[in-house]
C-alpha cells in the first residue's frame, strides 16, 4: 500500500476515534462517572465531566436530560470540570415530594454543589435549565460567578399566549398518548416511574405560576449573564430574552437568527464563539 494512503488513513481513525467514543458514553446513565446526594426529600442524580473551571450544566424540563447536550459535551469540557444535574424528577433522580418551583430546583443545585465542596461556579442552563441558573444568580450571589442563560425567561407571563393555552389544557394522560415511545424510555431510567403523572403535575404547575424570578430580584444580579435565545423560539418571543437583557445590570444579549427553542441549545457556533468565550474572559 503507498505510504501516502497509509498515512491519511492513520490520521483519518485518528480524527475519527473520539468522534466514536463521544457517542458511546450513555449520558444521563453513565455508572462510570454518576452520582447522587440526597436532598430532605429526593436524591437528585448528576454526572462529572472533563477537568479545569468548573461549570454547572442544566437541562430543560420535561422532554429534556442530561443526554440532551451530547454533542455539546466535547465542547464544554476542553477548559472546564461539567457537573451536569438532573433535575428532580428527571431521569435518575427522585420526584420527592414538595411542590416544585425554581427555588427548589435551585436549593437542589445548591445541594450539588456543597456535596463537591465547590463555593462559586460558572452556570450554563437551557429553558427550564436556564431559569434555575438566574434564580441561583438571585439567590446565591456569592455563589454564581457567570451566568449563561439559553432560551429562558423570567416569568410565565412571558410565554408565548398560544403555548400556554396548550400547556394549560394538555393532561397527563393526553401527554403519554401523545409521547408515548417517550414516556416507556424515560421511565427506565426513573427510579419511581408509576410516578409520572404526578411528576407531570408538579411541572405543570411550575409552568403556570406567574412569577419564577421577579423584576426586582433580577435588577439585583451582580454575576455578568449572556442571555441567548432564538428568533423563532417557539415558547418565548424575542421579547421575553430582551426583558431579560434590559432588567439584569450586567448582561449580554444574543438573538440567534432562525433558530427555535431547542435549535438554540444545539447550536454549536453558538458555543464555541459566544457561551465559551463569554465564560472564559477575564
Amino acid at each position: 500500500m503507498n505510504k501516502l494512503i497509509l498515512k491519511r488513513i492513520i490520521l483519518l481513525i485518528a480524527l475519527l476515534l473520539p468522534i466514536q467514543l463521544w457517542a458511546q458514553i450513555p449520558y444521563g446513565n453513565n455508572p462510570e462517572t454518576g452520582k447522587f446526594i440526597q436532598t430532605k426529600d429526593a436524591k437528585i442524580y448528576y454526572e462529572i465531566y472533563g477537568s479545569g473551571e468548573p461549570l454547572l450544566l442544566i437541562h430543560g424540563s420535561l422532554y429534556g436530560y442530561i443526554n440532551e447536550f451530547e454533542n455539546i459535551f466535547p465542547l464544554l469540557i476542553k477548559n472546564h470540570k461539567v457537573i451536569a444535574v438532573a433535575l428532580r424528577g428527571h431521569g435518575k433522580s427522585e420526584i420527592g415530594d414538595r411542590d416544585y418551583n425554581y427555588d427548589l430546583f435551585a436549593q437542589d443545585m445548591i445541594e450539588v454543589l456543597n456535596a463537591e465542596q465547590i463555593d462559586r461556579i460558572d452556570i450554563m442552563g437551557f429553558s427550564s435549565g436556564a431559569i434555575t441558573a438566574v434564580k441561583l444568580a438571585a439567590d446565591y450571589p456569592d455563589r454564581v460567578m457567570k451566568v449563561v442563560s439559553i432560551a429562558g425567561a423570567l416569568n410565565a407571563t412571558d410565554k408565548r399566549p398560544e403555548t400556554k393555552q396548550q400547556q394549560k389544557e394538555m393532561t397527563a394522560d393526553e401527554f403519554i398518548a401523545n409521547n408515548n415511545k417517550f414516556v416507556e424510555n424515560r421511565k427506565k431510567l426513573m427510579p419511581e416511574p408509576d410516578r409520572f403523572t404526578d411528576f407531570y403535575g408538579k411541572l405543570m404547575k411550575v409552568d403556570s405560576d406567574p412569577i419564577w424570578i421577579s423584576e426586582e430580584a433580577a435588577s439585583k444580579i451582580k454575576a455578568p449573564v449572556l442571555v441567548v435565545g432564538g428568533d423563532r423560539d417557539g415558547y418565548f418571543p424575542v421579547e421575553a430574552f430582551l426583558k431579560m437583557y434590559v432588567v439584569i445590570p450586567e448582561s449580554k444579549l444574543l438573538i440567534l437568527p432562525g433558530d427555535g427553542h431547542v435549535a438554540a441549545s444545539q447550536n454549536k457556533a453558538m458555543y464555541i464563539d459566544f457561551a465559551l468565550p463569554f465564560l472564559d474572559a477575564n
